[in-house]
């Protein structure tokens, strides 16, 4: 009796085993993730299933040919109900809102499967059923836009943002990055497509947006890093194409248009990338970065352009760009103050502060004006580097500066001045180069004082560009002032002889005044310019002074360059 109990007992277990195996393949075939519980047996009967190989065989289902082959036959008769539906459209069986409304409601059907299948854990099934509902949904709007006439561009553009945002909720929700995948592969292009054929560009560049800023917040959420990429380079081009619509000779947008878009894509991301950064304490990353220039070029760039072109919205857009720089100049100081690891931060919102505030004080306000403003600037943030040492606070006084010399003519002026222009009538100096030159003087100072925390090598170049700015300024204001006091003839213009010696006085000056100067160690970047000083003024006198210098002047000239050439090289040997 006990041998025949225990015979029975083993049979049972064997036939619990067999099931349990039974039911692991056919959740295999159905594309489901068994679990590790579900596929174990009782230890009691011997079996080799643990749980370690009920998980491996759960992670089969993608690579099972029968049950991939399942799920494409299944996919195809998704297509062929929707091919069902385009067929009783066409031939008027049904009237073409309806037929809309059901592909629509035919593919939000397969979505919510989708959605099913993957709280049921059957990934490959889920991805089968959210691309059925892709390539379902999607051309059916194609078609009611293109075809049909059901959806205007407006409309068509809002169907695809719903549509999209049902699939990134369920990848969202089911951690299926590829139904995100779908979603970029499908509905970008259909939004090209149909605002080519359509014209409608401004809705769609609005979703496009909205779109790339859903994966913006995926990828942080989930770590998606990739998808966010397609969707923002599509946003970008396609706000492109909304400034050049806007500035075509026959106007296919309008300014108020254009620049809702590009405020949007602007204001989107740089929201975004601020809540991560200040809100969630995060350093910025290299896609932060790329899209935020890209946004700055097409975005801020091309609203600028368009308030040029056309008058509209100049000063909103101005004081809405000065206000905000300023803001990221106090938020980068709050990084500085309060999370020391965050030095990328410190730079991504100073580089946008300078750059914003540049558009805004160049939209604001007019030339001179302009000049004075950022030449205060200059000043600012050299006393500021002179401070605290931050090497930003030196790059931007550089950088201001030299916008103040561009904006103010100084840069075109000293070049002309210096080494061409004799032609009447002689212009002096603006009295908005004498604030740069003045600006430049004081940079140089305040620039030249190293904190006691400054170890950065790096500092070097914007004090030499600033030193750069100063001596050009300079120089071109002396032969300014000069030229007309000394060489004037009775027409107006200047005595060519005379300038040439002027110029080659006044840059041989310039040469020793920077080797003096340079010996101290405090403005060692003087030094770099004073062998190229040395070699513009020997190309400076074969080309002007021998042929238009008396030789009287050419005596003065080349006394001054040998002197120069003496104790130029001497001096800038001797630091202190």
């Amino acid at each position: 009796m006990n041998d025949r109990l225990a015979a029975l007992e083993t049979a049972m277990h064997e036939l619990r085993a067999s099931v349990r195996q039974l039911e692991a393949r056919l959740a295999q075939l159905e594309g489901q993730a068994a679990s590790a519980g579900e596929a174990a047996i009782d230890a009691g009967a011997g079996a080799s299933e643990s749980p370690a190989a009920g998980t491996a065989l759960a992670g089969r289902g993608w690579r099972d040919p029968i049950a991939v082959l399942s799920l494409i036959g299944r996919l195809f008769i998704v297509l062929g109900g929707a091919y069902l539906l385009r067929a009783m459209t066409d031939t008027g069986a049904i009237p073409p809102y309806a037929g809309v409304a059901l592909g629509l409601a035919y593919g939000l059907l397969w979505l919510a499967l989708a959605d099913r299948a993957a709280g049921r854990r059957q990934a490959p099934s889920a991805v089968f059923h959210g691309a059925g509902a892709a390539m379902v949904a999607f051309p059916v709007v194609f078609e009611a836009t293109t075809h049909f006439g059901v959806l205007p561009g407006a409309a068509s553009a809002a169907a695809l943002a719903v549509l999209t945002a049902g699939i990134l909720a369920v990848a969202w929700r089911r951690r299926l990055q590829t139904l995100a995948w779908i979603a970029v592969a499908v509905a970008v292009p259909t939004s090209v497509v149909i605002l080519a054929r359509t014209g409608v560009v401004v809705p769609h560049a609005i979703f496009l947006i909205l779109f790339g800023v859903a994966a913006l917040w995926m990828g942080y959420s989930l770590d998606w890093l990739l998808v966010r990429w397609p969707v923002a380079a599509a946003a970008d081009v396609v706000v492109v194409g909304v400034t050049l619509r806007a500035l075509a000779e026959q106007p296919q947008e309008t300014p108020a248009a254009a620049l809702a878009v590009q405020v949007t894509l602007v204001g989107a991301y740089l929201a975004s990338i601020a809540i991560r950064t200040l809100v969630r304490g995060r350093n910025v990353i290299p896609f932060e970065v790329v899209q935020t220039a890209a946004a700055l070029v097409v975005g801020l760039g091309g609203a600028l352009s368009v308030t040029r072109a056309t008058g509209a919205g100049a000063s909103a857009l101005g004081i809405a760009s000065a206000l905000i720089g300023i803001a990221c100049y106090g938020v980068a100081f709050a990084f500085i103050e309060r999370q020391q690891h965050r030095g990328r931060n410190v730079y991504f919102y100073t580089s946008l502060a300078i750059v914003l505030v540049l558009v805004g004080v160049n939209v604001l306000l007019p030339g001179e004006a302009e000049t004075g403003v950022l030449a205060a600037l200059a000043v600012v943030c050299s006393a500021g580097w002179s401070r605290i040492g931050r090497l930003f606070l030196l790059i931007h006084a550089a950088v201001y500066l030299v916008a103040a010399a561009g904006v103010s003519g100084a840069v075109g002026y000293d070049l002309r001045e210096v080494v061409a222009g004799a032609a009447p009538p002689w212009p002096l100096p603006s009295p908005a180069m004498l604030v740069v030159l003045a600006a430049a003087a004081m940079s140089a100072w305040l620039a030249a004082m190293e904190p006691a925390n400054d170890g950065s090598p790096w500092a070097r170049i914007p004090r030499f560009v600033i030193v750069l700015v100063l001596v050009a300024s300079a120089g071109g204001t002396l032969v300014g002032y000069l030229a007309p006091a000394i060489g004037r003839q009775p027409d107006g213009s200047i005595d060519a002889g005379l300038l040439a010696t002027i110029r080659t006085g006044v840059l041989a000056v310039a040469a020793l005044a920077v080797a003096w100067i340079g010996r101290h160690a405090r403005f060692r970047e003087w030094n770099w310019l004073v062998y190229p000083l040395l070699v513009g003024i020997g190309l400076k006198m074969a080309v002007q002074d021998f042929m238009h210098s008396r030789p009287a002047t050419l005596f003065v000239a080349l006394a001054l360059y040998g002197a120069a050439l003496i104790m130029a090289p001497r001096m800038r040997r001797r630091q202190a």
